[in-house]
């Protein structure tokens, strides 16, 4: 080898190594700007066998968990599909970037099980420890924090992990990670639920270390209407950033990028009902076998994120006949309260409403049979007392034939003081559950018998009843009342179905008060 020959190669191999030092540097930049860029270098630690799949999704994810550290946003929910790698973007990958850009930050990692959040904190750990970030971004970990539960860096941040029901006294945050909340079973249990509701509202809403910059997010699969998603949605004094993205597309479940975060580029890019969120990964034979195995509930809230069956489980919003504004109000033979009361501690405790719906019974010629037609809603969280005025009061304005009350440990009380007060009550005794009721009278309200006003209340009305057994706490007291009235007149053989055999012996209707229903 000549010495120009030697002189070429060793001029090259410096080129080269300058080129693979700048390329370097250049990905170390990337990763810090881009938490995206980020997960796709560091996969390989926590996943070395695994391929990592991208999806538009996770682009969209941490673009809005860059808005978070930004402080753009301070309160984010996201509701995506389980298996859609929600929990390693949020709960591995992105305090491991936080840290990089400002290691003195402190975060908090609650899951429905401590052993959920300790699994996520320790892959968070085995990334930091890793020498591929060390060596771009040296952070070493105090010597004494080896426990997994909770680790600090030489810089003042740390990472604590806890379950929902821990001990969390004494401990606040800058970042708040709430990752699963609830558990898929145990969402159904109004108790359960509810009692992860208080955990947040009473202990983990002000385990920050400043109200208006430490930052909330929430990630998890939609379970009930009333879980964690649609407490913090309800609440008005505070707005949440949402973005709910289903496995099929339906253009009503959306976000709007642009508008929260200024990068439109990160919206849904689907625009075909029922496009798949991830077919790489969740090709249409498995969403197929997994809508089989979830059924048509646990569908509509982890795959889609709409707990509740669209246009309704078992009773169908459509199948509630709207009665037009410009026909005359039919006149009812019979007018009657159905009523479903709560007011006791465990009422409260389970976040129970008082209710009553007001129903006529009228003739339809169009269907030669009588019908029913919704006349009025009420429903809040009161004590007796008011309950019990309210009651009396209705009967005052409404003046029903009579009221329909459930003979339980509540609803005993108002039975007794109306009769006092000379209201005619009839006690009702339910011999089958909530829902079993509710599959009782399905027929009658598939077959167009029972009507309701054109009107925005009425309407809600037919949407909370669609969302039973799933939806928030008054649908299910509401959905009480109504397959309540329902069954009170079925079981009195006032209302019949059309495909009731004609010769079977009907009981004669019994004879009521004419009345005139009114708005």
């Amino acid at each position: 080898m000549t010495q120009t020959s030697a002189a070429r190669k060793a001029r090259l191999a410096e080129i080269e190594a300058k080129l693979q030092e700048h390329v370097s540097l250049l990905n170390t930049a990337q990763c810090k700007k881009s938490l995206a860029q980020f997960t796709k270098e560091a996969w390989h630690i926590i996943e070395p066998e695994t391929k990592l799949l991208w999806n538009w999704h996770m682009d969209t994810i941490c673009g809005y968990l860059e808005a978070a550290y930004e402080r753009k946003i301070t309160r984010l929910i996201i509701n995506v599909p389980p298996g859609s790698l929600k929990s390693i973007l949020v709960s591995v990958m992105f305090p491991a970037w936080v840290w990089i850009q400002d290691p003195s930050q402190k975060f908090l990692g609650v899951s429905n099980i401590q052993d959920l959040a300790i699994r996520d904190a320790t892959k968070t750990k085995r990334i930091i420890t890793d020498e591929w970030y060390q060596k771009q971004w040296p952070l070493a970990l105090q010597a004494d924090q080896s426990a997994k539960t909770n680790y600090e860096n030489q810089k003042t941040g740390f990472r604590i992990s806890l379950g929902m029901t821990g001990n969390i006294t004494g401990k606040r945050g800058d970042i708040v990670l709430i990752d699963d909340p609830h558990d898929a079973e145990s969402a159904q249990s109004d108790v359960k639920r509810t009692g992860d509701i208080r955990t947040y509202d009473g202990k983990l809403s002000t385990r920050v270390n400043h109200q208006a910059t430490s930052v909330f997010i929430v990630i998890m699969q939609r379970l009930h209407h009333m879980d964690l998603t649609g407490h913090l949605l309800s609440k008005t004094k505070r707005k949440w950033v949402h973005i709910c993205i289903p496995m099929e597309y339906e253009a009503e479940l959306t976000y709007d990028a642009g508008k929260d975060i200024g990068r439109p580029e990160l919206n849904d890019p689907r625009t075909e009902e029922g496009e798949l969120l991830f077919p790489a990964l969740f090709p249409a034979d498995s969403v197929e076998s997994l809508k089989e195995d979830l059924g048509e509930y646990g569908t509509a809230g982890q795959l889609q994120q709409r707990p509740s069956v669209k246009g309704g489980g078992i009773l169908k919003q459509h199948w509630f006949r709207i009665w037009p504004d410009d026909v005359q109000f039919p006149i009812c033979d019979h007018i009657w309260v159905s009523w479903d009361t709560a007011y006791s501690e465990k009422d409260l405790e389970n976040n129970s409403y008082s209710a009553c719906t007001q129903w006529g019974l009228f003739w339809n010629p169009d269907q030669q049979r009588d019908c029913l037609i919704l006349l009025d809603v009420w429903y809040d969280q009161v004590d007796y007392p008011t309950l019990r005025n309210m009651a009396k009061r209705i009967d005052d304005v409404k003046q029903p034939d009579c009221h329909l009350i459930e003979k339980k440990a509540s609803g005993q009380s108002l039975i007794q003081d109306l009769r006092q007060a000379r209201i005619r009550v009839k006690a009702y005794n339910p011999d089958k559950d909530k829902v079993t009721r509710a599959y009782s009278i399905q027929a009658m309200l598939e077959s167009g018998q029972v009507y309701v006003p054109d009107r925005k209340w009425a309407r809600h009305f037919t949407y909370l009843a669609s969302t039973f057994p799933t939806g928030v706490s008054e649908s299910n007291d509401l959905v009480d009342t109504f397959t309540q009235a329902c069954l009170y007149v079925k079981n009195r053989w006032y209302v019949t179905h059309p495909k009731d055999d004609e010769n079977e012996p009907v009981q004669k209707k019994a004879k009521a008060r004419r009345a005139y229903g009114a708005l």
